[in-house]
């Protein structure tokens, strides 16, 4: 078994997933990094700049400056959350806007690919995705000196 092999095959095919999202990203004016966030911020009430970190495994630094450019674009203002440090991301108006411009483009992108892969397939590579994941993670902690 040629592991190095397997493995770079299948960090392409991610990378390749990633690219599609990418093209959408693009059409909207917006990194892949911000498309991310505002799923994030779609799905997640309350979202905080230590969640965006903590999904997407982008620095704190990374993350705010996503953050101030989707402030000066007018898309997100933080307000107030459970503590003085803490501020929850939400959409302007504009930037609900944008949303569901955003998601309508996905939703037909998503629904292609689900009625081509099929929902099954889908589920199942889910499944093993997430198990793989935390199995890496689990494990290059353990295998490789930090």
């Amino acid at each position: 078994m040629n592991c190095r092999k397997i493995m770079t095959e299948l960090s392409e095919a991610l990378i390749r997933v990633n690219a599609a999202y990418a093209v959408i990203a693009q059409k909207h004016s917006l990194s892949y990094n911000a498309l991310m966030v505002f799923y994030i911020v779609d799905e997640c009430e309350n979202s905080t700049q230590k969640d965006i970190c903590d999904k997407l495994f982008l620095s704190k630094s990374t993350v705010n400056g996503i953050l101030n450019d989707l402030k000066q674009k007018e898309y997100v203002e933080l307000i107030q959350g459970r503590n003085k440090k803490e501020k929850n991301i939400v959409f302007t108006e504009k930037g609900k806007k944008k949303n569901t411009e955003i998601q309508s483009d996905t939703e037909h992108f998503e629904s292609e690919i689900l009625s081509w892969y099929g929902v099954d397939n889908t589920t199942y590579f889910l499944k093993q995705a997430k198990l793989l994941s935390k199995r890496m993670i689990d494990t290059v902690s353990d295998v490789i000196e930090v």
